[in-house]
């Protein structure tokens, strides 16, 4: 369903929520005012609404409500469209959500469109209007608080893959690992995942480090390059841990294959237990008309001794190297 909210600080003092749809554009056209407007699953009002009053450029809309974007930064006449991504918590089968968030930002407004409810922005919503003096730095302080509390997401789910990582390659070593490759992998895709969204983010924001932008004030780099250096942060990480993943497979590999090697030499012990009781046996008992010591009291005794003691040498044999 639908959801529009609407946010407005007048010269960094005073903070004004849920203002009416049709007073937005004159805040909009208020210079002391800054204005932030979330549109969440938008219709065809919503959209009539801020081609209306904003005048985005159709296309940006229709993409903005479909979602699906690849993260990226573009600039239009008198205003910057930035797609950036988040993740959420789990959902359904998914190890997370990927939420994708387009910001429109202009001299003194920002409005953000999202497909769903995405907790960041609630965070978001939140933090803005508590920004004290910071309020004073216009839209760019704005943005940054939308676009750090995004960023932010990633980390809970970075530390959360590699507590998962951590007990996979314990797990590895136990006498009976339960799933560790499947873990292992799903943990692969999920590193995968994330570094696909977030790579892009790198070169999308490197463009608002510029200090000559027309909007975006010269006081807003230091907000901006906080939230770059958190992006390489991400990705460092994601690459640490891709690393680990395909160390733990190599290790797993090599364990299995210990493993293997110590049942084989395991089953060859066995194997010559059962030859010498087989050739002693079998020769003794098929191989003379008459079996011999058959008529001895102390025969098959000693046969039978004789056969237990090559059967404990062939044990201590295995056992002196180790194969048992």
């Amino acid at each position: 369903m639908p959801r529009v909210r609407t946010i407005a600080c007048l010269a960094g003092v005073s903070v004004e929520r849920d203002v009416p749809g049709e007073q937005i554009g004159e805040y909009i056209r208020a210079a002391d005012y800054v204005t932030w407007v979330d549109v969440e699953d938008p219709g065809e009002r919503e959209l009539a609404m801020l081609l209306e009053e904003f005048g985005f450029h159709p296309l940006a809309l229709e993409e903005a409500a479909a979602g699906d974007q690849r993260p990226k930064i573009a600039e239009y006449k008198g205003y910057i469209r930035v797609i950036t991504c988040g993740i959420g918590p789990r959902n359904g089968t998914a190890p997370f959500d990927v939420s994708e968030v387009d910001i429109f930002i202009g001299r003194n407004y920002a409005v953000t469109i999202h497909k769903h409810a995405v907790p960041a922005l609630d965070e978001a919503y939140r933090r803005w209007p508590r920004g004290g003096a910071m309020l004073r730095e216009g839209v760019g302080f704005l943005v940054f608080t939308i676009v750090d509390s995004v960023i932010d997401t990633f980390f809970p789910v970075l530390e959360a893959v590699e507590e998962e990582l951590d007990e996979t390659e314990l797990s590895l070593f136990t006498e009976q690992p339960k799933d560790s490759v499947q873990d292992l992998l799903a943990t692969k895709r999920q590193l995968a995942t994330i570094r696909r969204v977030i790579s892009p983010l790198r070169e999308a924001f490197s463009v608002l480090l510029r200090r000559d932008h027309p909007i975006l004030t010269q006081n807003t780099t230091i907000y901006f390059q906080h939230v770059y250096d958190n992006i390489l942060r991400i990705l460092d990480a994601v690459d640490v841990q891709r690393d680990l993943v395909t160390s733990s497979l190599d290790a797993h590999m090599t364990v299995v294959s210990n493993r293997l090697n110590h049942t084989m030499k395991t089953l060859t012990v066995i194997t010559a237990v059962v030859a010498v009781g087989g050739l002693v046996f079998g020769a003794w008992g098929m191989n003379f008309t008459r079996v011999p010591l058959s008529d001895e009291p102390w025969g098959f005794p000693a046969v039978l001794g004789g056969t237990l003691a090559l059967i404990a040498l062939v044990l201590m044999l295995g056992r002196t190297r180790r194969w048992l």
